[in-house]
């Protein structure tokens, strides 16, 4: 009873005494933003959020083209709420814009660095308000293409709508598809009518973004047609085609045809896609086909949508060629699955090595070596290369310390698409130690009882859980949860009382009792042996009491039954030789 009042104190003791000299950190870990992403703004005065986690609570900077922001009555940050503040947001504050996330720890900082911000004055201006008008003639049903001619207009916006305008800015109607805008703006009339005479009006390209309000025009025209006499039968003719189409992974792309001919009894020509092994490709979940076949959208792209595609056209006067367009599927650097840097939670005097291995898109050029940054500065030669390896696909943080290798590592590869951030926060935390000794070795008698008290400390962020195993002997390789054990979770205090016990019960008491000791992040095992004093322990095989492992055993038993099967192989061949001599034919 002393014994367990002594171990109680002690276990107080350890436990307080813990939790008084422990401190509970964290690094930044930056929530938002945590993508790169570009904002077009057309109001003035708005605000751009940076929010991070971290003990103690972060401190926040933000910089403008990886440049410090002067004091500014334009633009201002808050340190505390990580608040970006724009008024009278013009294009002289465009650019791109990271936030840093930062906190104090002892004699260290960590910094956290978020995905880029870039941030552009929405707008649809035309610095030249003159409209120039170029006139055109065709022959009715005659096919024609009129340019969009935006090169005078100033456009910035993350989307641009395109529509054609009369000269008093009505919307044309496209005629059930007689009439096609392309993805460039331009308009495309499948056969002309008479109708689409325009002067003296004149017909225009109109971009619109955010609403159908704000609109800009190009240069116009005025479309003459001549009328024909005699209704001509055409076979379609391949006009348009997008070329050198490029489009990244996991976004859209957009693959068109325009055919010109005309049927009077199916005015448009139908038109088919197929990949490049034949399969007609019609519209799913994956693709689109619209606008009378001319528009072809493929959707979530994948590597392996880089490949041709190809249109034709039909009608009762004949039928075109296969078209071949191909789709360049490209992508910004791809990290390599389970090697992109990512936070990660270590044991003091430990190594930590943060992966950054990318790969480019099928086809492309390899991405550059990465270029490391820890706590929001370049590695150099201020690095101490004695603590941080850096290599050309990993960074190594050796035997690392808390609070003082606390950090955050950030990592950027790059290709002809763009680059690729990865960031990892490592988190350093105490050790798991024990605060006293453990009796290893334990000879009970009946009565007596087996002290399987394990008092552990470790980082005050974490929680202990034990598992106890019992094995009760050597070759027992699953064990069991041990039996009459008394444990409190409290106080870590654990024994087994043999008093009352049956004689089977304190005879099964005999082995190994190993204790597992962890967290999230780590364990430690810890092993005591019990052995009873008037139950002599079982007879091993002399081969595991000689502490000979298992295929040592193996292989002289495998030896001796070779020497065994030679030496059966040599006396058989003996005998067949002696009988071969007693059977002899005498000589004459």
């Amino acid at each position: 009873m002393l014994q367990l009042m002594f171990l109680l104190l002690l276990s107080s003791f350890f436990f307080s005494s813990h939790c008084i000299t422990d401190v509970l950190l964290s690094p930044p870990d930056i929530t938002n933003p945590i993508e790169a992403v570009t904002l077009y703004k057309g109001e003035l005065d708005f605000v751009v959020k940076c929010e991070a986690t971290g003990i103690p609570k972060p401190t926040y900077q933000w910089k403008r083209n990886n440049q410090d922001i002067p004091p500014s009555s334009y633009i201002t940050y808050d340190a505390n709420t990580g608040d970006l503040t724009f008024k009278g947001f013009s294009e002289r504050e465009e650019g791109e814009y990271r936030c840093y996330a930062s906190n104090v720890l002892e004699q260290t900082t960590a910094v956290s660095v978020s995905q880029p911000v870039t941030i552009k004055k929405y707008r649809f201006l035309r610095p030249d308000s003159n409209l120039a008008t170029e006139p055109v003639s065709i022959k009715q049903y005659d096919y024609v293409k009129l340019f969009c001619k935006k090169d005078k207009l100033e456009v910035v916006a993350e989307s641009i709508n395109y529509n054609w305008y009369s000269k008093s800015n009505d919307q044309l109607q496209l005629d059930d598809g007689r009439l096609y805008i392309d993805q460039n703006g331009d308009l495309h009339i499948n056969y002309a009518k008479t109708t689409d005479a325009s002067d003296p009006f004149g017909i225009k390209c109109g971009l619109s973004g955010r609403s159908s309000a704000n609109i800009v025009f190009g240069d116009a025209y005025n479309l003459y047609v001549t009328p024909v006499t005699q209704i001509p039968g055409q076979a379609p003719v391949l006009k348009w085609f997008s070329a050198n189409i490029v489009a990244e992974v996991s976004h859209s792309a957009r693959l068109e045809c325009v055919f010109s001919g005309y049927d009077p009894m199916q005015p448009l020509p139908t038109i088919t896609w197929t990949l490049d092994d034949g399969t007609v490709i019609s519209t799913n979940q994956k693709y689109n086909v619209s606008s009378n076949g001319r528009s072809l959208i493929i959707y979530k792209l994948l590597e392996q949508d880089e490949r041709n595609y190809y249109c034709k056209a039909k009608n009762n006067f004949g039928e075109s060629n296969p078209h071949q367009v191909f789709l360049n599927v490209t992508s910004k650097p791809i990290f390599y699955e389970n090697k992109a840097p990512r936070d990660v939670t270590v044991s003091q005097n430990k190594d930590v090595t943060i992966p950054c291995e990318a790969r480019s898109a099928s086809g492309e050029a390899t991405p550059s070596p990465a270029v490391w940054y820890v706590n929001g500065r370049q590695t150099g030669q201020h690095t101490n290369r004695n603590k941080i390896d850096v290599k050309t696909n990993s960074l190594t943080i050796k035997s690392v310390k808390k609070p003082d290798d606390i950090m955050c590592v950030l990592c950027i590869v790059s290709n002809s698409n763009g680059e690729k951030m990865g960031e990892a926060c490592v988190n350093v935390i105490l050790p798991i130690d024990l605060t006293q000794q453990i009796n290893v070795n334990q000879e009970i008698d009946m009565g007596d009882s087996i002290d399987l008290t394990v008092l552990a400390k470790t980082d005050i962020s974490q929680q202990l859980i034990y598992k106890w195993t019992h094995f009760r002997n050597k070759s027992d390789l699953v064990g069991e949860e041990p039996k009459f054990t008394f444990h409190d979770s409290v106080t870590k205090v654990a024994y087994i009382n043999t008093t009352g016990m049956t004689e089977a019960e304190y005879e099964s008491l005999r082995g190994d009792y190993v204790v597992n000791i962890s967290h999230l992040y780590d364990y430690r095992i810890e092993r005591i042996h019990v052995t009873l004093k008037d139950k002599p322990a079982p007879e091993e095989p002399v081969a595991t009491e000689a502490g000979f492992d298992m295929w040592i055993i193996g292989l002289i038993i495998g030896i001796l039954f070779l020497i065994i099967v030679i030496i059966i192989i040599i006396i058989v061949i003996c005998r067949k030789q002696q009988e071969g001599d007693y059977n002899v034919p005498p000589t004459e």
